[in-house]
């Protein structure tokens, strides 16, 4: 360790050698000035640990030179030395800022014992200047780390009112430092919380001492005004918090509790995924239920229009039999629509997809409507030469019936829907604006009506799943969502133009084929019965499918073998499989699928003509069924003119229309 430095400065020589001499036997190292101009020019070149100043000096008293040399270091340690029996200069020289102070003539012990104790004190006061810079400078890093932390760090105390607060508080939620510190946080809660807040507060049993601390789940308001009412989760942001006692030492042998220590983290997201999550599993669950009752449900149907079918032949298309037989026909019809429906919620359907003219859907459909709703009135306007578009006209129908269904319930006083169809052709400039994938020829359909009309706010969340306006109880908010799937699954778009007070004007656009259709291709259907020969193999699960089946295919003139599953049908086909001429193959059976059965049945005879009926199955795995070389589908449930049909198309697919 360095010796420490030490300047003495008087003007006379001798008393400058005798301390110097004196302080030298105790360690020090020591340096004399015998003016005040030396000792600041000495002093500008290094640095001294104390300096012994006399205060009388010619040129520069002892007042001018401290000054000087304090300009250069203000910490460093000064005692005055003077010969005066005056306090009032001893007491200048300390205002000045001089250390202490020694009085001419001092004894030998006195000056060691003076200069010792000011530099063991210097030395105390650096080291506490160390510990404070270091203190600072942690509470400094302290604070970047938690005010800068992504989560909600607070203290509360016995009372439940903040006593501090990070920064992530505004950032997050809105609220300053300023705002929260002092006031009660059950007040930051939501209020079915707040209780909970109350008694943990009050007892303080957030944990024991000594363990990790709490998890608590709270609703935290957000600060801001302009939050949507709509937005379940706009108002307060989920917080899960972790809380821990702070105890003090109250004394020696006892500690005592002064409040709370908490962290939040945001998890709003993760509730929002969360609540997303078992919406979807409820869902799930709600299709896997609508798409087995669809399926029990089209089996039913299937015997209703097979037997019908089958009685219809035995009469003239003009008695009134056959009139009230089609009448069930329709009525299938529209059951079998509604097991569509259930299926498409299910995501399980196939569609039949085919060229078609608009306007026929529409005509229709505003017909069907305007039966039930007298008080509205329908107009029309409706593009003359209408483009073709490929649909499904089933889910069509169902997006027109549920727009029809929106616009009467938005005027419950009666009013208007007009409806029109036109051809647009949308250019590279818009198709961003529509979110289509390539510029194009379109056919847009608007379905607008005098009702109440809707706010910004509200057109933006129309189409989100579950959402409505509808008191509860009347509204599953499903409909829209589901019109929008099926315009957008059909490579469309859909746009709203709507205002309080004016009404509202939904559009969607489809892909449209520049070519005429005829409006109303199947006004006039033809019930023509196609009788045919051949051994056909009938493979279904179901016994009453197979009993209507059976007579319908014996009605048309063919040999049937029925097969109840798909292991005995392949029994079959291995031990006759040249004698049957077509399979017609369910697709949903247990134990073996109608896909499984196929694949087995080509390798057993490759050639084999194949007709898939189906009423219950996924899409791709029809897709996957003909990409494989089956010949054909037919839907369930259908009656004996189209099956036959459906034969004539697989025997004979140069006559297959």
């Amino acid at each position: 360790m360095r010796p420490e430095k030490i300047l003495v400065v008087d003007d006379e020589k001798r008393i400058v050698d005798n301390i110097a001499r004196c302080l030298n036997r105790e360690g020090f190292d020591v340096t004399g000035a015998h003016d005040g101009s030396e000792a600041v020019a000495l002093f500008e070149h290094q640095r001294f640990d104390l300096i012994l100043l006399d205060i009388s000096m010619p040129g520069m008293n002892g007042y001018e030179v401290m000054e000087h040399i304090f300009g250069l270091d203000g910490d460093v340690l000064i005692i005055i030395m003077t010969g005066f029996a005056s306090v009032e200069s001893a007491v200048k020289a300390l205002k000045k800022g001089a250390w202490d102070y020694l009085k001419k003539p001092f004894e030998y012990t006195d000056l060691i014992k003076t200069v010792k104790n000011a530099l063991a004190q210097s030395n105390l006061l650096a080291e506490k200047k160390a510990v404070s810079a270091r203190l600072e400078a942690s509470e400094r890093q302290y604070k970047y780390m938690v005010n800068n932390s992504p989560d909600l760090v607070f203290t509360l105390d016995t009372n439940g009112c903040f006593t501090f607060v990070n920064d992530q508080f505004e950032r997050l939620l809105g609220f300053s430092r300023k705002v929260l510190v002092g006031s009660l946080f059950e007040d930051l809660v939501h209020k079915g919380d707040r209780e909970r807040v109350r008694e943990l507060v009050a007892s303080g049993n957030f944990v024991q001492e000594g363990t990790d601390g709490h998890e608590l789940n709270f609703r935290f308001k957000r600060a801001s005004r302009n939050l949507s009412h709509y937005d379940p989760h706009g108002a307060f942001a989920h917080m899960e918090l972790k809380a821990s006692p702070m105890y003090l030492p109250a004394s020696e042998t006892r500690k005592e509790r002064k409040g709370v220590y908490a962290v939040a983290r945001d998890v709003t997201e993760r509730v929002i995924l969360e609540a997303q999550l078992r919406q979807a599993q409820k869902m799930e669950a709600i299709g896997t239920l609508a798409g087995g009752i669809a399926h029990d449900f089209n089996n039913i149907l299937m015997g209703i229009q097979g037997y019908a079918s089958l009685v219809k032949c035995g009469f003239d298309r003009d008695s009134e039999e056959f009139k009230r037989l089609s009448n069930i026909d329709e009525y299938v019809s529209n059951g079998a629509e509604m097991a569509r429906h259930l299926l498409g919620f299910a995501q399980k359907s196939c569609h039949e997809v085919s060229m078609i003219n608009l306007n026929y859907l529409l005509k229709m459909s505003a017909k069907m409507f305007g039966r039930t709703k007298k008080d509205i009135i329908i107009d029309q306007y409706l593009e003359k030469k209408l483009w073709g578009t490929i649909v499904d006209e089933g889910q069509i129908k169902q997006v027109l019936m549920n727009l029809f269904v929106n616009a009467w319930q938005a005027m419950s006083q009666g009013g208007k829907i007009t409806i029109k169809s036109e051809n647009v052709r949308i250019d590279e400039s818009r198709i961003d604006e529509f979110g289509f994938e390539a510029p194009g020829a379109f056919v847009k359909i608007t379905v607008a009506d005098t009702g109440m009309g809707m706010d910004k706010e509200t057109m933006s969340r129309i189409f989100d799943p579950f959402f409505t306006t509808k008191a509860r109880g009347q509204g599953t908010g499903l409909g829209l969502a589901t019109a929008y799937g099926i315009i957008k699954s059909h490579r469309g778009a859909f746009k709203v133009d709507s205002k309080p007070g004016r009404g509202s004007s939904f559009m969607f656009f489809l892909p449209a084929e520049d070519t005429l259709v005829e409006c109303d291709p199947t006004v006039e259907q033809d019930d023509k019965i196609i009788n045919g020969k051949g051994r056909i193999l009938l493979v279904d699960d179901e016994k009453g499918v197979i009993e209507v089946c059976f007579e319908m295919l014996e009605a048309l003139g063919y040999e049937v073998k029925v097969a109840t599953s798909g292991m005995e049908a392949i029994k079959i086909m291995d031990r006759e499989g040249d004698k049957i001429d077509l399979v017609i193959l369910d697709m949903v059976m247990p134990g073996m699928n109608g896909l499984e059965t196929y694949e087995v049945i080509r390798r057993i005879r490759p050639d084999t003509r194949v007709l898939v009926s189906s009423g219950y199955s996924r899409e791709e795995d029809l897709n996957r069924m003909m990409e494989k070389g089956c010949n054909d589908f037919i839907l369930k449930p259908f009656d004996v003119a189209m099956l036959s049909e459906k034969l004539r198309g697989v025997f004979n697919p140069l006559e297959k229309v």
